[in-house]
């Protein structure tokens, strides 16, 4: 895992598709340019995936965080995969046919940014957004591998409960290479012994983070 960031990012080359030509595989690729300029009035975001400790309200609740006095600390929200049901975040990533063809039919993403990989981009024309670089991994991973790439310091990872331990590897991967993002798991049971060695990463409880976030 590089760190990077979206003010280096122009775009990149994709492939739409492989054909075959005198018995030899070509690549047909197409050029797509960076249409998303991130401006955000804080350096916070909370990155949040379904969970079942965690009530559906909680999610629009988040969503729709005032960010405390005069909004100065609003954060930004990304959404992982089935979370779409229960909020409007400002982005979220899913690579699930099913969910991206749901999404379509009830005009989802007019309301947010909705990312996936190019495959299912040139699957489903101008619905969707590639990640950059192709870092579609697991989603659960790439939403906050995308909060630091769009520039935020402060990282909350709510609904990551009883992740697996590929998942569990993916994100530390990423606290690692960022090291001057703050990384802080929201949850009131335990975090992960790989994330909790690494220095830019702590916990908060479920309440202590509305406390402290204003949610």
């Amino acid at each position: 895992m590089k760190e990077v960031y979206r003010k280096d990012y122009l775009g990149e080359l994709v492939i739409k598709r492989i054909v075959i030509r005198n018995g030899k595989k070509e690549r047909e690729t197409d050029w797509v340019s960076n249409t998303i300029d991130v401006t955000h009035v804080s350096n916070k975001a909370t990155c949040m995936a379904e969970s079942k400790l965690l009530k559906q309200s909680f999610y629009n609740q988040v969503a729709n965080n005032s960010g405390g006095n005069l909004g100065k600390d609003k954060m930004q929200v990304y959404g992982v995969d089935s979370a779409w049901k229960y909020m409007e975040p400002d982005f979220l990533v899913t690579k699930d046919k099913g969910i991206l063809e749901a999404m379509i039919k009830c005009r989802y993403p007019s309301k947010c940014v909705v990312y996936t990989s190019s495959s299912n981009c040139i699957r489903y024309p101008g619905e969707f957004y590639n990640v950059p670089y192709g870092t579609l991994n697991n989603t659960q991973a790439t939403a906050i591998w995308l909060a630091c790439f769009d520039g935020h310091k402060e990282v909350y990872i709510v609904g990551y409960d009883h992740t697996n331990p590929k998942i569990v590897n993916s994100i530390e991967s990423i606290i690692k290479a960022y090291k001057n993002v703050k990384f802080i798991h929201v949850t009131d049971t335990n975090s992960p012994h790989e994330w909790k060695r690494r220095l830019n990463f702590s916990a908060l409880t479920k309440n202590q983070y509305v406390s402290h976030c204003d949610v």
